[in-house]
């Protein structure tokens, strides 16, 4: 297996293809369409591809089990609905497809940031402070002061 094809790369690659197909989509859904309407579309369309993915990774055969549950499953998806009605709504009220996904992402790694740090131990390094600077800045540069208001 060559370096470009090891799973961090594979997987990545699969982030970054569904970010830009997210992002396009998201900013392509025509306004006059109900935000929740929208979400029920997304989260139907989610369920098929679920479905036909558990194919690849049921060893079993079973695609949901009451004892695999967990609270931090549920809780991504709470998360979900926040980012795509979050997403949705910053594209309808103005936000570009160049300025919304860094915004929300950017901020998100901040935060994230100090949560590594805080509560799982992450180390705090010359990069790290940096990058935090940078993404700063860069909120700094994309947040017209607007959208501020």
């Amino acid at each position: 297996m060559t370096d470009a094809m090891t799973p961090q790369f594979v997987s990545a690659a699969v982030v970054i293809t569904s970010v830009v197909m997210y992002q396009i989509c998201m900013k392509s859904v025509p306004e006059g369409v109900n935000p929740v309407s929208a979400l029920l579309t997304f989260y139907l369309s989610a369920l098929v591809c679920t479905l036909l993915a558990s194919r690849f990774f049921a060893d079993t055969g079973t695609v949901f089990s009451i004892s695999e549950f967990s609270w931090a499953a549920a809780l991504v998806g709470v998360a979900i609905v926040g980012i795509e009605l979050g997403y949705l709504l910053m594209y309808r009220s103005g936000w570009t497809l160049a300025a919304a996904p860094l915004i929300g992402m950017g901020g998100a790694a901040i935060i994230l940031t100090v949560i590594g740090m805080a509560f799982f131990r992450q180390p705090i390094t010359p990069k790290t402070i940096a990058g935090v600077g940078l993404c700063l800045y860069g909120l700094y540069l994309l947040t017209p002061t607007d959208k501020m208001a």
